[in-house]
């Protein structure tokens, strides 16, 4: 059977995200990690689940490159990768925050993954994520999942991410 590892959003929980994917239950094991508590910069310091730093809210072009903490969660989140095994039958995927994670942490992880799902994310590294991509997931199918109506992460942040995916990628 497949595994999901699906990495939840700014102030949720994994706990918030089970059950939500309804009759894909039961064809998939899913995996819902929850991130540390820590002060958010753009809510004045306050504490939350968190992935990540976020500067900007919403968040948008303005939103500075390489976040404080997210190189850190991208190694915990490929120590998940590993602790689950078949990697090649593994999708990564997130929302919102930990969408940009999973388009980060599956891009960059060195063994080659089922798939990267990435709903109201964005490319955390905009000038270097080229550099960023391990060549075991150059060519993995990517499903990013935007809105231009979305409140908090802002289109043009989103269309960007979506045309650098495309040019970076061989698929």
């Amino acid at each position: 059977m497949p595994d999901v590892l699906w990495i939840h959003g700014l102030g949720d929980t994994g706990a918030g995200w089970e059950g939500a994917f309804g009759p894909l239950a039961n064809k998939a094991n899913f995996h819902h990690p929850t991130a540390p508590t820590q002060g958010v910069t753009f809510s004045g310091g306050e504490r939350m689940t968190s992935w990540f730093d976020i500067v900007t809210w919403p968040i948008g072009l303005e939103e500075p490159e390489g976040p404080e903490g997210i190189d850190d969660t991208v190694k915990a989140i490929h120590a998940k990768l590993d602790a689950i095994g078949d990697s090649e039958k593994t999708i990564l995927g997130g929302f919102s925050q930990g969408g940009t994670v999973a388009i980060l942490a599956g891009l960059s992880y060195p063994k080659k993954l089922a798939g990267i799902v990435s709903i109201s994310g964005w490319c955390a590294y905009r000038e270097t994520m080229a550099e960023k991509v391990n060549e075991a997931n150059k060519a993995t199918p990517i499903l990013l999942s935007v809105g231009k109506d979305d409140p908090i992460v802002t289109f043009p942040l989103t269309k960007k991410s979506g045309e650098l995916l495309q040019s970076i990628q061989i698929a």
